[in-house]
């Protein structure tokens, strides 16, 4: 099989041409961390330590295509958010449900979103908010790894969305460091420098901790729970970032894989503009998990859907329709924003939008952005619809 297989490696050399904005050079010296020694990394998924397969070129090739589907800028229209009476209201007090995608681990898209990427995403497919899943601790890489790398990378990504005029997520994307109390003082340092640099900027939305899991490392016979670790941790963080910035809106993290807000709903952080994150798997989670989150509305509680997927939980077996459309009528009802798993990785997720294998798929395309149908995944294809507007058709099994 003559098939040219391109390593993670090559691929991080290949889009380190894409350019990065210096965000550390906007803090004054004194809020800066002191100097440490970067830590030696192997460039790896989060998730999983796999190459990127791409087979040889043939004389057919299949170029970027897609084309502006919407034109007005989401912050020109809804401008500076809040929340009202538990819902996401935009400066006119209209409430609003943003519609986006979420990165894969920030420490595996290797730059992934420049300018025709970002554009690509706002115009072409519609999207309102694109999430920034930094992941603090993966497998041998991640922000505790190499702080500042990582700080600037973020930093440079929400530069290019602000840009566009999308909003954007700052995800402290904890995962394997199921407690975010393990590194808290790293998530007060990086989320008081970005709220310093990013305040004044309608744009941001700062999600504290991705998915709260596990046992406390405090005490490792007790579970990660809203009561004694997570909202404690919020709080402080919460803190932290109103020091800088009074207004944008702030997600937290809720326990059991920010699944149970319905035990969040009857003890809710206070303040203004605080929302709690929601996510689900439309392969593994039904009805249980419906009623969960009917019962956090019910409770009033402000909810953002931050990451969702079309797979399993797994990120495989996929793409789950019917379960999808039934868990977007129940979003959609309620007027709930979200933001589908994932793109950009160099993963094989039945969730990833953008296919992995394919005659005429390239690195140089995947970060040229304007991607053609054929590059994208039965997820993207689904996914990039339910965004816009359109009608989908499923396709036959078999």
């Amino acid at each position: 099989m003559k098939n040219k297989v391109i390593s993670v490696l090559s691929a991080l050399i290949l889009c380190l041409t894409v350019p990065v904005t210096s965000c550390s050079s906007k803090l004054p010296p004194e809020t800066l961390p002191p100097e440490t020694e970067a830590v030696t990394v192997t460039e790896t998924s989060e998730e999983t330590e796999e190459t990127v397969a791409v087979t040889e070129e043939t004389e057919e090739t299949v170029g970027p295509n897609s084309t502006a589907q919407v034109l007005d800028v989401p912050v020109e229209v809804n401008g500076q958010l809040r929340v009202e009476d538990g819902h996401l209201v935009n400066e006119s007090g209209e409430q609003i449900q943003l519609k986006g995608m979420s990165s894969y681990g920030v420490s595996s898209i290797f730059r992934f979103f420049n300018d025709d990427v970002t554009q690509t995403l706002v115009e072409d497919w519609g999207c309102q908010v694109i999430r920034l899943a930094m992941t603090t601790r993966g497998y041998d890489n991640g922000y505790t790894y190499d702080p500042e790398r990582f700080f600037e990378e973020v930093c440079g990504y929400t530069d290019t969305i602000i840009e566009h005029g999308a909003y954007v997520i700052i995800d402290w994307h904890i995962l394997y460091d199921g407690d975010p109390t393990e590194y808290q003082d790293e998530a007060v340092d990086f989320f008081s420098r970005m709220s310093a640099i990013y305040g004044d900027y309608p744009n941001v939305i700062y999600e504290i901790c991705n998915e709260p899991n596990g046992m406390s490392v405090a005490d490792p016979e007790a579970p990660v729970d809203w009561e004694n670790v997570i909202k404690p941790y919020a709080e402080t963080v919460i803190d932290a970032i109103r020091e800088n910035d009074p207004d944008n809106i702030i997600i937290v993290g809720t326990p059991n894989w920010s699944q149970d807000v319905d035990i969040v709903s009857e003890n809710p952080i206070s303040g203004d503009n605080i929302m709690y994150a929601f996510h689900f798997y439309a392969g593994s989670h039904g009805q249980d998990l419906m009623n969960k989150l009917q019962t956090a509305l019910d409770n009033g509680l402000p909810v953002f859907c931050t990451e969702w997927g079309t797979s399993q939980d797994s990120g495989g077996g996929g793409v789950y329709y019917e379960e999808t459309l039934a868990w977007m009528q129940l979003l959609d009802d309620n007027g709930i924003s979200w933001c589908n798993w994932s793109i950009g990785g160099s993963n094989t997720e039945s969730s990833n939008a953008l296919k992995l294998y394919s005659n005429h798929f390239t690195v140089e395309q995947k970060i040229g952005g304007h991607w053609p149908d054929e590059m994208l995944s039965d997820s993207g294809l689904f996914v990039r619809s339910l965004i816009l507007g359109w009608e989908f058709e499923i396709p036959e099994e078999g």
